[in-house]
């Protein structure tokens, strides 16, 4: 199941990147994300891993992560390494002709329960998953705005 949305700011891309990757922060902006937790050694770059109890449709479940590939400012990959959430997701940041930033949010993740699963993750899950992610999109560009105007 794949997602993939996409979000404008005017804040420019490093102030993007400084509230994305404050990792204990992103439940101020993340609706599903009830804490976030480094559980590495090192807080930058490839390896880092993360836990991070999320919200899945009203159940508390340990979304576990390890970032895959990271692109100072540019990129950020995480693997899922969950029982219940696996797959790959990354927030990839680029600039606007203005000065701001493109935002882009994607998802691809593996049902669990096979093909049934699959079924029922796009017809009931995804709908919901992707308000929450806009949600959370808009969020991220609002606090990052906040903070480029010297705000928070």
């Amino acid at each position: 199941m794949r997602l993939d949305l996409h979000q404008d700011t005017t804040a420019p891309r490093d102030v993007v990147w400084d509230v994305l990757t404050r990792w204990e922060e992103q439940p101020r902006w993340m609706l599903d994300a009830k804490e976030v937790h480094v559980t590495s050694a090192h807080r930058e770059g490839v390896g880092v891993e993360l836990r991070c109890p999320t919200n899945l449709l009203g159940v508390t479940v340990q979304d576990l992560m390890r970032v895959t590939r990271w692109e100072e400012g540019r990129v950020l990959e995480v693997t899922h390494l969950g029982r219940i959430i696996t797959g790959t997701g990354a927030f990839e940041l680029s600039d606007l002709p203005d000065g701001g930033t493109r935002i882009g949010w994607w998802e691809e993740v593996d049902a669990p329960l096979g093909a049934l699963g699959e079924w029922g993750a796009r017809l009931v899950a995804l709908p919901v998953i992707r308000r929450i992610f806009r949600r959370s999109l808009a969020n991220l560009a609002a606090r990052a705005e906040a903070e480029a105007a010297g705000h928070v």
